[in-house]
């Protein structure tokens, strides 16, 4: 692990920060890996993907922790505390972490204070990070994982890529399915997915419901069904000729199922043991436009799998 301490630090930074140089991957120029962590065993499993992925692409590492503002007493008091202390405090915790864990590395450990999810949204922007790494925690009485606010937050505000991690990181993903919808939103989270795994190993996974009303309980084989069927398919196959990253390319599988999205597309994650879920956050409804609401929360809380959220940029 290398670490290097500025003769400078930005305004927005507290003492105690370092910083490590940009990297690049296969001749092309890539930003770090930014790690959000609250130093909790929630993001043991996160660190160990955001190192895998720093060795992959041959990128330093960020690892940030953001001191939220004290809470003031009930009377309006505030309470003391040694700032400093809580950065040293912060920052031999990160490197505890990090030892024989990050060799060959560039680790840069950074301690800000500040709102966290706002906070993390800048570094990440300044950086020009690539992906933004995070974990979820688990509720050992009701055995579900709890994503906390910050990351809920990062999911539907960051513009990069952030990647949940649920599972323990042993190797680079094999395989990903993405929940697509074939609008622009679906295609930049194809484009993202294609940075961590080969297209011959991606499915493009698309699940329709039936209209309101009587075809709605059409069975799975009704001609009905088989028509809404077609028509995905023949949208999926557009959708591919219409991706300039997979021409020349093995093409990804293609997956299509009648049902509510959020379920029928974790099912599917399940049964096919995948190792990452990535979803857009922009569409024309569907699957990828309804991610900034309940469909998100479901995918987040219910797929078994690491999930990685992609925004739509808005000047696309």
């Amino acid at each position: 692990m290398q670490s290097s301490s500025g003769s400078s630090m930005p305004a927005s930074a507290v003492p105690g920060e370092r910083h490590a140089a940009a990297g690049r991957h296969g001749g092309a120029a890539m930003g770090p890996i930014l790690l959000a962590t609250d130093l909790s065993s929630r993001c043991d499993r996160a660190l160990d993907r955001a190192i895998l992925l720093a060795r992959q692409f041959d990128v330093p590492l960020l690892v940030a922790h953001v001191l939220s503002p004290p809470h003031s007493l009930s009377l309006g008091t505030p309470v003391p505390v040694d700032l400093d202390r809580l950065v040293e405090q912060a920052e031999a915790r990160m490197l505890r972490d990090l030892e024989t864990l990050a060799d060959g590395v560039r680790v840069a450990l950074r301690v800000y204070t500040g709102e966290p999810a706002a906070r993390l949204r800048q570094v990440a922007d300044e950086e020009k990070c690539a992906f933004i790494v995070t974990g979820v925690a688990r509720d050992e009485t009701l055995g579900r994982m709890l994503l906390g606010t910050t990351v809920e937050r990062l999911v539907r505000e960051a513009s990069q890529p952030v990647l949940v991690v649920k599972r323990r990181a042993r190797a680079p993903y094999r395989d990903a399915v993405i929940a697509t919808d074939f609008s622009p939103g679906s295609r930049w989270a194809l484009r993202a997915a294609l940075a961590l795994v080969p297209s011959e190993a991606l499915t493009l996974f698309h699940a329709f419901e039936l209209p309101r009303g009587p075809l709605r309980d059409a069975a799975p084989g009704s001609e009905a069904a088989k028509g809404f069927q077609r028509m995905a398919e023949e949208n999926a196959v557009d959708f591919v000729n219409a991706t300039p990253e997979l021409h020349g390319k093995p093409q990804p599988r293609v997956q299509v199922a009648a049902g509510r999205p959020e379920r029928v597309v974790v099912e599917y994650v399940r049964q096919a043991q995948a190792s990452l879920l990535v979803a857009g956050t922009q569409g024309a409804g569907g699957l990828a436009g309804a991610l900034l609401g309940s469909v998100a929360e479901a995918l987040l809380d219910r797929a078994p799998c690491d999930v990685m959220v992609v925004r739509q940029p808005r000047q696309a």
